[in-house]
């Protein structure tokens, strides 16, 4: 069926590539006292890239131009003596005749000033920007940032979820972060919320974007350098949970002729916790009690520089380097005590402190180039990124048996991991006649990883010798060879948008300790992509916007899912990877709506086939639970959003939102077969009060209801969010007082019931926490937004009329 509908989706798109109108529009400008008005620029840009498309000087009575229909122009009007006009269109099939007029400026009137308003979300085709400014006032990083992104969820874990159970693909600056999660928070708390331009948000990435993001991507944006003079702040952070942080770093951005150039440095010092507890029934009669106690205490430095030079109005160089550089240290305590349930007395219990210290180099290398090919807004853009990353940890532990007495057993690991990762890619976008938008490219990414552990046991007295199950030396190489070809078509109020991109997948696994094993896979793919926009009708003025799409995406195993080490949590818990994992395939289809240029619905269907996800087996000799991943069979989805709020802009904002996921498994658990449902409800809101031109208030919140992750069902959990902002020294210094999960309701309670797993439990982090920020701010700073051109006023968009 999805198969159907896409290929009659592209035959209805086809058959719609007919010519476009060239419409008349006729501007008559007049003065207050209406008079003609003659000697004045008259400009016309296309939105809303605001490209420049047509200027000339007026002529007595009126002025003729020629636009393409069906789209939306800014007309912009100046002459001497007289402020400044414009207008926002809308085009239809018609021709359009426009009278302006412009005011004398007064004598007394040194300045305008014009205050935007700057929406925190805004739906432009397929993509949801959130405005990170308002989110990073109450955040100490990037990851806190990404906490509070209306409809997004993140877990304890740091996986990101938007539109279903699989988790979404993180970028930063449009780069796809091939790392674990655990290294990824650790980036995205590396980084300082102020360093977040804006939030992207694609629930359904068209064929532009890589395949593999079955999720969703979530983009974060950081900022570069500004372009006007030198500025730059200085801010000092401490929040203060069970543990303190402090954070404190600079940002300087100068811009010299055609050079701009940036530089930021931050250093951070975190202390959590991370607290578990479980019960596992091993069998019919025994109970396993397992505690586990963690504190964190990193020492984080990052740097960012970078340097744009444009070769002229058409061409410019940029290089960006990111750099994050961590001392890890954590202590951690795990008791496990087994019962017999019937005598209800304990029979075995042993205790294993473990330390884990180690350093972590992350570094980003990026050279991009665009070429503006035409004042329409043809581009071509070419990027080469360089990423390298190193880890080392040394692990301590020591399993120590109060019942019965027993030698204590201790062993000691060091770990080595390292990547590094070329990605080649060229876009190019060309706006042809008769709206036409053709959109092209390649991509060829290159990533090799190393694992090296090498462990050693002693048990009491006795020699330390080699712990083979530990042990493991393993290497992985992956290259993904991509093309995509994608045409847009704007006819009579419809936009239709189909896409195909091809991907050739080479991937290579190989294990040389404790046994010397290989696996290959190679396969070519198509992810075809189509998407319909058209105007619905009018509310109090706005538009009500409907659109459909459907998409073809993959979720391939990467280097920690397939890897087979072992890592040590206890004596009975281990993380391992699974190098037979195959990839999985989803199709995705969705309707939903934009008011506006605000979502507010969308229902949609995720059928995904071979369907890998985390899972928790026991092996039945040794009763150890190992957490790994595995093929589990067929997963159907069905998810329903709704989205509302006030504009901003004024002294209150807010917005609302709730999600609903129905999901569905069928296929095979552990050997035995597994039909498993559930629902979950997401609500989220958020709200601002400007009570002064000095003082602001914030609050923000989630609530998860019925949850579901990995088969871990969880009871209802949440975050509750506060900050105010007090400005003083002409809004130069910022105060933020901030207050995250005030209420510490992100706990979670979970319960697996698969195979023959069944464990209840309860994880709390350190995540209720009061934080203080002084940021000052130094140079030329902006204190006004440049008009928005996107929401200046309402405007017909109605191609009937």
């Amino acid at each position: 069926m999805p198969v159907k509908l896409w290929t009659t989706g592209l035959l209805i798109f086809f058959y719609n590539i007919i010519n476009a109108q060239i419409v008349p529009i006729k501007i008559i400008l007049k003065t207050s006292s209406k008079d003609s008005l003659v000697n004045a620029t008259i400009q016309i840009f296309a939105l809303p890239d605001s490209t420049l498309l047509q200027s000339q000087i007026s002529n007595p009575g009126s002025n003729t131009f020629s636009v393409k229909s069906f789209a939306k122009y800014l007309i912009e009007v100046s002459a001497i003596g007289f402020e400044k006009k414009d207008k926002t269109i809308a085009v239809t099939g018609k021709p359009l005749s426009i009278t302006l007029e412009l005011k004398a400026k007064s004598k007394s009137l040194d300045s305008v000033t014009v205050v935007a308003k700057k929406p925190l979300i805004k739906q432009e085709d397929d993509k949801t920007i959130v405005d990170a400014e308002v989110l990073a006032n109450s955040s100490t990083n990037a990851y806190e940032v990404l906490e509070k992104t209306p409809g997004a969820v993140v877990d304890q874990d740091g996986n990101v979820y938007l539109n279903s159970s699989t988790p979404a693909s993180i970028y930063i600056n449009g780069r796809e972060m091939k790392m674990s999660s655990d290294d990824i928070v650790t980036l995205l708390k590396s980084l300082p919320a102020g360093s977040v331009s804006k939030i992207e948000i694609l629930r359904t990435p068209s064929a532009k974007y890589d395949a593999s993001n079955s999720g969703g991507i979530i983009n974060v944006v950081l900022k570069k350098g500004i372009k006007i003079g030198t500025t730059g702040s200085i801010n000092m952070r401490q929040d203060q949970g069970v543990y303190g942080t402090l954070s404190a770093g600079f940002s300087l951005n100068e811009s010299v002729g055609k050079i701009i150039s940036y530089l930021s440095y931050q250093y951070t010092h975190r202390n959590y916790f991370d607290d578990i507890q479980s019960s596992r029934l091993i069998n019919v009669d025994t109970l396993l009690m397992q505690q586990s106690s963690t504190k964190y205490s990193p020492h984080i430095n990052y740097v960012g520089l970078g340097i744009d030079y444009a070769f002229n109005k058409k061409f410019n160089i940029a290089y960006d380097l990111r750099l994050t550089s961590t001392g890890n240290s954590s202590n951690a305590i795990s008791t496990n005590d087994f019962s017999n349930i019937n005598a209800q007395n304990e029979f075995y219990k042993s205790q294993t402190p473990i330390s884990n210290n180690g350093s972590s180099l992350f570094v980003v290398n990026s050279v991009t180039s665009k070429y503006k090919i035409d004042s329409t807004g043809s581009e071509w853009d070419n990027e080469l990124d360089y990423t390298y990353s190193k880890n080392n940890n040394k692990q301590l532990y020591t399993n120590t048996y109060q019942l019965p007495d027993s030698p204590n057993v201790a062993g000691n690991g060091n770990i080595s991991t390292s990547a590094n990762i070329i990605d080649i890619k060229s876009d190019l976008s060309l706006k042809l006649k008769y709206q036409f938008i053709l959109e092209a490219g390649i991509k060829i990414s290159i990533a090799s990883n190393n694992n090296n552990a090498l462990y050693y046991i002693q048990t009491a007295n006795s020699p330390e010798h080699l712990d083979t199950y530990q042990t493991n030396k393993f290497s992985y190489k992956e290259n993904i060879n991509a093309a995509y070809l994608q045409l847009t078509k704007t006819y009579h109020g419809y936009i239709f948008k189909a896409g195909l991109r091809f991907e050739n997948t080479n991937m290579n696994g190989h294990q040389l300790v404790p046994e010397d094993s290989i696996f290959f896979i190679k396969r070519n793919d198509l992810f075809p992509y189509f998407y319909i926009k058209r105007y619905l009708f009018k509310i109090l003025g706005y538009p009500l916007t409907g659109n459909a799409i459907f998409r073809r995406s993959i979720i391939r195993p990467g280097y920690d899912a397939l890897n087979p080490s072992p890592q040590f949590i206890d004596p009975f818990t281990y993380n391992v990877g699974n190098p037979n994992l195959q990839p999985q395939f989803t199709t995705n289809c969705e309707i939903n709506s934009t008011y506006n240029d605000f979502p507010v619905f969308a229902l949609g269907t995720n059928d995904s086939k071979n369907v890998w996800s985390p899972v928790t087996y026991q092996n039945d000799t040794t009763k150890i639970a190992y957490r790994t991943y595995d093929n589990l069979g067929r997963k159907k989805e069905i998810y329903g959003r709704l989205f509302g709020g006030l504009p901003a802009g004024g002294k209150y904002f807010m917005y609302a939102g709730m999600q609903y996921n129905y999901i569905q498994y069928t296929g095979l658990y552990q050997g035995l077969p597994l039909n498993y449902s559930r629902g979950s409800w997401t609500f989220f809101m958020g709200h601002e009060l400007k009570a002064a031109p000095t003082l602001r208030f914030n609050l923000n919140a989630w609530m998860y209801v019925n949850g579901f992750r990995a088969f871990n069902e969880l009871k209802t959990l949440g975050q509750l969010n506060g900050s105010v902002t007090k400005t003083v020294l002409d809004k130069k210094l910022s105060i933020i007082l901030s207050g995250n999960d005030i209420l510490r309701t992100n706990k979670s309670i979970f319960h697996l019931q698969q195979g023959s797993v069944l464990v209840n439990g309860t994880r709390i982090q350190d995540s209720r926490r009061i934080g203080l920020t002084l940021r000052y701010n130094f140079g030329i700073v902006h204190k006004e937004e440049k008009k928005d051109l996107f929401n200046t006023q309402p405007v017909n968009t109605d191609p009937n009329q």
